[in-house]
């Protein structure tokens, strides 16, 4: 089957939910499900008028984990595309660049993710697709995305679902589980999105904290250096002055990795009085 399964999580959404969507060119094989997590807005409207089934959940019993496995659950084709409803794919057709970077998979990949757009060479590389098998993976995947923009052999998923308690870094626990067991991943580096989250700078600076703090705990987190934060904060400014990337998603991207180094340097876990 040429079909893909596309699964986004939503909440409020009514703002990036069609831009997200108008980037998404299905073929009648491919399917879209929305899992909403109790909007108000006009969200599951536009959501059923481009033709998604929708699975509701009550906001109360959301979790990342509990959200994709209800949308997993629904789908009837073996590759499912996670998406959130804040990343806007950067090319015009990115359910055919993860479509091309399928046929050319081996049967032991069973997941592959598209970066955030950073950098010209990720956009420049259209047929690019880097493997991650055994070892290679013990500095973590290295993407920059995660389940907001990943697609997943689903005979796979069935075996061993995300886990529904995690409050965060479910896709990576995955991940560990996956090259683990003997399987691979992969990058995708045209499937490239922005994220485009109106959340302003302390919510991206508590997640990075979350994320890094839920990261470490399965794989070694590598401490950054002074050098690297200052090299990698001028590099996410320059492409936003440039116009390469929009604002709320600098504003995402900066704050998320401070919150990552504040942690990495004055961790609020007891168990890891100063660094992993």
């Amino acid at each position: 089957m040429n079909g893909i399964s596309i699964v986004i999580r939503t909440k409020n959404s009514s703002a990036t939910l069609p831009l997200v969507l108008s980037k998404l060119r299905r073929n009648d094989e491919d399917e879209l499900i929305v899992v909403d997590s109790g909007s108000t807005d006009d969200t599951v409207r536009i959501a059923e008028q481009a033709g998604a089934r929708v699975i509701h959940m009550a906001s109360q019993e959301f979790t990342y984990g509990r959200s994709l496995n209800l949308g997993f659950s629904a789908a009837r084709n073996d590759w499912v595309l996670s998406l959130s409803s804040h990343c806007i794919p950067g090319p015009d057709d990115l359910v055919g660049v993860y479509r091309r970077a399928i046929s050319r998979f081996p049967e032991d990949l069973v997941a592959a993710a598209g970066p955030m757009l950073y950098s010209d060479l990720d956009a420049a590389m259209g047929a690019g697709v880097t493997h991650f098998h055994g070892t290679e993976f013990a500095g973590g995947f290295g993407i920059g995305a995660g389940n907001p923009n990943c697609i997943y052999r689903r005979s796979v998923w069935s075996t061993r679902r995300f886990d529904e308690l995690a409050e965060a870094s479910e896709d990576y626990e995955w991940y560990v589980w996956a090259i683990r067991s003997g399987w691979s991943l992969a990058i995708v580096h045209a499937a490239t999105v922005y994220y485009r989250s109106q959340r302003g700078a302390a919510y991206f600076f508590n997640k990075g904290r979350i994320d890094f703090r839920a990261g470490r705990k399965l794989i070694v987190m590598p401490r950054p250096r002074v050098s690297v934060v200052c090299s990698h904060s001028a590099k996410l400014l320059l492409h936003a002055l440039l116009g390469k990337m929009p604002y709320p998603c600098f504003v995402a991207s900066f704050w998320h990795y401070i919150g990552s180094y504040y942690e990495s340097r004055w961790p609020r876990d007891p168990a890891h009085p100063s660094s992993v």
